[in-house]
């Protein structure tokens, strides 16, 4: 397909921004205490959007490189790239061989038997152990594809842009946008205290 123009990357700015605060969302309720089958339900909600982001991260990277510009794409996916001036995120922890997208799609997609811990071809994801490392990696990421969006994409929030879906989208969340980051180490550190959670750890190394 033809990379698309800039009006309709304006408009992806909603969907780009309820992907990052539905993962933020779904990271608070997995941090705090949930009875069966609630917590599993919030984990395959919060790796959803992780797969999202991961391939909004990942996906355009070496095509724009070469161009400087949102690059032709098989399908109508959203990238990273077409908002920005360049790639200032490191996109190699969200490649299809890391045990991280593994293990999400072993979640996700499809009943395998290598879901199975005692096959040799388990990856897993843990909420104790893996949830604050991954929470922290994508913060990290976005805060690292904000620095490189084109100032046309960033106007002041009566523009519609990603802050201001960030802010729209969250306004009747019991937790305020801009309070999500200090909630979540609130809850994960306590996790830690209380039930050996295990923090700054993703599926394949320490963050």
């Amino acid at each position: 397909m033809p990379p698309p123009n800039e009006d309709e990357i304006k408009r992806a700015s909603k969907d780009v921004a309820w992907e990052y605060v539905a993962l933020l969302g779904a990271a608070l309720e997995m941090s705090n205490p949930h009875r069966e089958p609630i917590n599993h339900l919030a984990q395959e909600a919060f790796l959803s959007h992780v797969r999202n982001l991961a391939e909004f991260f990942r996906e355009g990277v070496p095509a724009f490189k070469k161009v400087h510009a949102p690059p032709e794409r098989p399908q109508d996916n959203i990238y990273a790239v077409d908002f920005c001036l360049s790639v200032g995120w490191n996109p190699a922890p969200f490649g299809s061989e890391t045990t991280l997208i593994k293990a999400i799609n072993k979640t996700l997609s499809h009943m395998t038997y290598s879901r199975d811990r005692a096959s040799k071809s388990h990856a897993h994801f843990e909420g104790y152990l893996h949830l604050h490392g991954t929470v922290k990696l994508m913060r990290r990421t976005w805060e690292d594809f904000l620095k490189c969006v084109k100032p046309q994409f960033l106007q002041p929030q009566h523009a519609e842009d990603i802050p201001y879906w960030l802010v729209e989208h969250t306004k009747k969340w019991p937790v305020k946008f801009s309070e999500y980051e200090s909630a979540f180490e609130k809850a994960a550190k306590e996790r830690e205290r209380d039930c050996n959670w295990r923090l700054n750890q993703t599926p394949d190394k320490q963050v």
